[in-house]
């Protein structure tokens, strides 16, 4: 007997109204069983006008059917629809507000349309938070094991108060993610303490030239290198001259057209000879500013071009070289008449000596996988593609950004027909070691935007808990694209398999601790 003839078995004996249906009957029983919004009951008796009774009557009958069906000892099946119902709404609620970055008003209302329980914004809110609090904010290595990591680290801002973030720039894994309440010195002492505590083991540190993450490194991690981020040092002072030169150029040449015009509208001699005065001189400053632009790009260009790690063969660049060359550039740079450009070119010459430190990694990688015996050639090959590959991610127009994928292409196709069947994993161990060739802190860079999105439909508020959320999340998402596709940055830095996914280990850990009480 399956759960509708026993229902209709068991349903009352005399049937007054036609309209009432067995179809409607059911769909009343089983409004009544599963809502818990007070006044559903009443709702029912009057949109049908029948008796609360009867409504009861009906849920009753369901109930005890639904029971026989699929009741477990002691075990309700109304509790059981119910948790199932509040699992489905927890699990909709982590997938909008983590993968799809909703805000809670707005997870909310869907919530609402899929007829999901515990869908208010206060609900929504306390069960991310709740979820949040049983996740930690540092990475953790485990029982007494070290864990040796390259440390990228920047700050931002979440309504005035700083976001401490330490990533690693080889799995993109965050290691620490920190709501302060300042960015001081003492701040980021802490925030190295806590990652050695954990079992870190900081080898390099990459950062632009904040005072407090500076000091901090210093006396904190003071055996490791840091390492300037060029784009911070180079590209991001030098680089908006370039921009603003070119416009200065077109200005004065469209000025220049422009009393050319004049002068040729003029009626008489002499207004003609004032305007032609005037005209030489706009032409005169139009070929300064011209010239002005183009010199300035051509050393710009060669202080960028130096910045390379290999050259056009494959060969590392020499350190010693690449510094030389780029201090002539700056030499002619400063004595080009730029305001203001003195300032940024007299920090980057007190960066050179620790900028190009990334060269000397390069050189020992580069040694080091010779040692190994591969032949020169090969690692040349290499070395050529993976700075295709570095060169592709970071060009902006993507006419560039193509050329570079499409070299990048050509050249691993031209190793692999001479590797064959061994090509993947060669090419695997090779590019692992030239990604410790870190020359900028881009990666942390990005994992700014990715909790800066979040800070955006969070009207730029946000608290630890959730923090720890996004961090839990991106650390075991796997990725859909990209060099790192197929992986998570957990696998990637602990080199252990993730079998779960996000989500389900997610639900899992809330099922776990949901009996131990939260402490803030």
């Amino acid at each position: 007997m399956n759960i509708f003839q026993e229902f209709t078995q068991n349903r009352a004996k005399f049937q007054r109204r036609k309209d009432l249906t067995l179809e409607v009957r059911l769909w009343i029983a089983f409004v009544a069983l599963m809502s818990n919004k007070w006044g559903t009951i009443t709702q029912l008796a009057a949109k049908f006008v029948i008796s609360r009774t009867f409504v009861y009557m009906l849920q009753a009958q369901l109930s005890e059917a639904a029971e026989s069906c699929f009741g477990l000892h002691g075990v309700h099946s109304k509790t059981q629809l119910m948790e199932a119902q509040k699992t489905k709404s927890l699990e909709c609620a982590l997938m909008l507000r983590l993968e799809g970055k909703c805000s809670i008003p707005s997870i909310s209302d869907i919530l609402k349309r899929m007829g999901l329980p515990n869908n208010s914004v206060g609900t929504i809110s306390q069960e991310l938070n709740k979820i949040g609090c049983y996740l930690p904010n540092t990475f953790y290595a485990g029982n007494g094991e070290i864990l040796y990591v390259y440390l990228a680290v920047d700050e931002l801002f979440s309504h005035s108060r700083p976001i401490l973030i330490s990533v690693d720039p080889i799995s993109s894994a965050i290691l620490r993610i920190e709501l302060s309440e300042s960015r001081k010195t003492e701040d980021w002492i802490n925030h190295f303490d806590k990652l050695r505590e954990e079992g870190a083991q900081v080898i390099l540190v990459v950062s632009d030239e904040g005072q407090g993450i500076c000091s901090a490194k210093d006396m904190a991690i003071p055996d490791a290198p840091r390492q300037p981020d060029t784009f911070h040092a180079i590209s991001h002072r030098l680089g908006k001259w370039v921009n603003s030169l070119e416009k200065s150029a077109y200005a004065a040449i469209d000025e220049e057209y422009k009393r050319e015009a004049v002068f040729w509208s003029a009626k008489t001699e002499d207004v003609m000879q004032k305007r032609l005065e005037s005209y030489l001189q706009a032409k005169s400053e139009a070929e300064q500013a011209i010239i002005l632009y183009q010199d300035y790009k051509f050393l710009y260009h060669c202080i960028i071009d130096n910045l390379q790690v290999f050259d056009g063969q494959g060969n590392p660049y020499n350190r010693i070289d690449a510094e030389e060359n780029i201090r002539v550039a700056l030499d002619y740079m400063i004595s080009l008449p730029i305001k203001k450009i003195k300032k940024d070119i007299n920090t980057i010459y007190n960066l050179l000596d620790d900028l190009l430190g990334y060269l000397d990694t390069a050189d020992q990688i580069f040694k080091n996988l010779r040692f190994k015996g591969m032949p020169e050639y090969m690692v040349k090959a290499f070395a050529l593609a993976w700075q295709y590959q570095k060169n592709a991610a970071k060009a902006k127009q993507p006419k560039r950004r193509k050329y570079f994928a499409d070299k990048e292409k050509e050249q691993l196709q031209t190793i692999g027909q001479i590797l064959g069947d061994d090509f993947e994993s060669i090419k695997t161990k090779v590019f692992n070691e030239l990604d410790k060739i870190i020359q900028s802190s881009a990666i942390v860079e990005n994992i700014n935007s990715i909790v800066r999105s979040f800070l955006n439909t969070s009207r730029n508020r946000i608290n630890q808990e959730i923090l720890n959320l996004i961090m839990f999340y991106h650390n075991h998402r796997r990725y859909k694209a990209g060099k790192r596709k197929g992986k998570t940055p957990m696998e990637l830095l602990t080199g252990k398999k993730q079998d779960k996914d996000w989500l389900e280990m997610l639900l899992e850990l809330t099922k776990k601790n949901s009996s131990i009480p939260l402490v803030a």
